[in-house]
């Protein structure tokens, strides 16, 4: 302990003999204007983040039993819808893109490709946050779920929007208290959620993008034909440039 005590103080000495006011006059990494004191936006009011960070409402502290793994459960989900949130904007406008037949346009494939493809890493991003709420054990959990009682995950509406644009067919879902799914929302949420049912999903308009690709044969795709008519082309066109 001794050694530990001479030694911070030897680097203490050290660095504070060798400041000098030379070396302050030299270091211009603090220059600059701080642009919060012209009133413009700043990063906070940006990102807005007075209603995101106080938007943290412990159901158990409201009931005067602060468990502490709340926290986690609130912030964790409200990750989760943010992505949704996210996840729709994208795929939104991949369905427009189809819609207005855009897609014939191969520039905008690069589009579709690229945000086709951040709806994938995001999802598996959402996959592993999981393991983040498996930090909190069954009995955590138990400790304040009585507190959320009737909330459920299956009242998300931003995923039942997904689920609906994506092209999941009514067939495959799940009743929640056995009752269709739209009946657990009112309002402005149901009319969302039945115009979303009434829209093209993507499903469809892939399928109906594929169609569309020269080549199908109503027996099916000739690619072997088509394969060959084009290497043959291709080697007379090399055996023409030889002679």
């Amino acid at each position: 302990i001794k050694q530990l005590i001479y030694l911070t103080d030897f680097l203490l000495r050290y660095n504070f003999n060798n400041l000098s006011l030379d070396d302050e006059k030299d270091d211009k990494s603090q220059e600059g204007v701080n642009k919060a004191s012209k009133s413009g936006l700043i990063y906070g009011d940006y990102l807005q983040l007075n209603k995101i960070l106080n938007a943290q409402e412990l159901q158990s502290e409201k009931k005067g039993n602060k468990i502490h793994d709340e926290h986690l459960f609130i912030v964790t989900h409200q990750a989760y819808e943010l992505w949704f949130k996210q996840i729709l904007w994208e795929m939104d406008s991949v369905r427009v893109i189809f819609q207005n037949g855009h897609v014939r346009d191969e520039r905008n494939m690069l589009k579709v490709i690229t945000r086709m493809n951040r709806i994938s890493m995001i999802l598996k991003l959402l996959v592993e946050q999981f393991s983040i709420l498996e930090t909190m054990t069954a009995l955590d959990f138990f400790d304040f779920r009585y507190y959320l009682s009737p909330a459920s995950g299956f009242q998300s509406l931003q995923f039942r929007l997904l689920e609906n644009k994506i092209g999941v067919p009514q067939s495959l879902r799940v009743p929640y208290n056995r009752r269709h799914y739209r009946d657990n929302f009112k309002g402005e949420e149901y009319e969302l959620l039945l115009k979303s049912e009434q829209e093209p999903t993507l499903l469809q308009l892939v399928e109906a993008w594929l169609e569309r690709t020269p080549g199908l044969e109503a027996e099916g795709f000739d690619f072997w034909g088509k394969f060959e008519v084009n290497v043959l082309k291709g080697l007379e066109e090399e055996f023409a440039l030889v002679q």
